[in-house]
């Protein structure tokens, strides 16, 4: 069997071991880096040049979701594996539209875990079992009650990003560095995302990004 290159993205470095650990049974798997958010990852990627991409969705900086079309297209032959707790079917797909190929939780077994990999390796698309019937149910209430989303699909994915680092606690002159804009750039995305989103302080976007899942509760 060929060697499959493996790269995990997951802010929690004992959950990184524990699934080193556990895809190393497999002597052709071989984990070439790991990183403990979305923007880490963008820099290393490249050079690691996975096969396959292992991606949480809550991370510091910048989440999975967010990270999912820019790893895409710096690295476009690897194949995204989103490895998450988070269940809502919004997630799930905004995850496949972005280019993910599969979108696993956290409860899997080893099995299932193995069986994805062969399936997108394979060329497919792989939902766990939980997942599937997620979508259906979602599906249904959508079809009965109409479509919603959720305030933050309104935001451009350079709002997100400023988003994420303002309700992290970053200041403006740390938004702008990180993000290589200056800091006119950020407050003007600022005063756009307070708009967008229609909240009036820090706090209401703070208690926003909890309820999506941006930031831990």
């Amino acid at each position: 069997m060929r060697e499959v290159r493996i790269f995990i993205v997951d802010d929690h470095g004992i959950f990184r071991q524990g699934l080193a650990e556990l895809l190393l049974k497999n002597s052709s798997y071989r984990i070439v880096g790991e990183a403990g958010n979305g923007r880490e990852a963008l820099q290393k990627i490249e050079k690691a040049k996975p096969d396959i991409i292992f991606l949480d969705i809550s991370m510091p900086e910048l989440n999975g979701l967010d990270a999912i079309s820019q790893i895409k297209r710096l690295w476009p032959s690897g194949k995204i594996i989103i490895l998450s707790m988070h269940d809502k079917s919004t997630y799930i797909r905004s995850a496949l539209d972005q280019g993910a190929v599969a979108y696993l939780l956290k409860d899997i077994d080893a099995d299932e875990l193995f069986e994805a990999i062969n399936a997108v390796l394979d060329g497919q698309v792989y939902l766990s079992g939980k997942i599937d019937e997620l979508i259906i149910h979602d599906h249904v209430n959508l079809v009965q009650g109409g479509k919603f989303s959720p305030p933050i699909d309104s935001l451009s994915k350079r709002e997100r990003e400023v988003f994420q680092l303002i309700v992290e606690g970053y200041s403006g002159k740390e938004i702008a560095g990180k993000l290589n804009i200056s800091y006119k750039t950020v407050e003007h995305h600022r005063g756009n995302i307070m708009g967008k989103l229609s909240c009036k302080s820090i706090a209401q976007l703070i208690r926003l990004a909890a309820k999506e899942g941006i930031i831990p509760l």
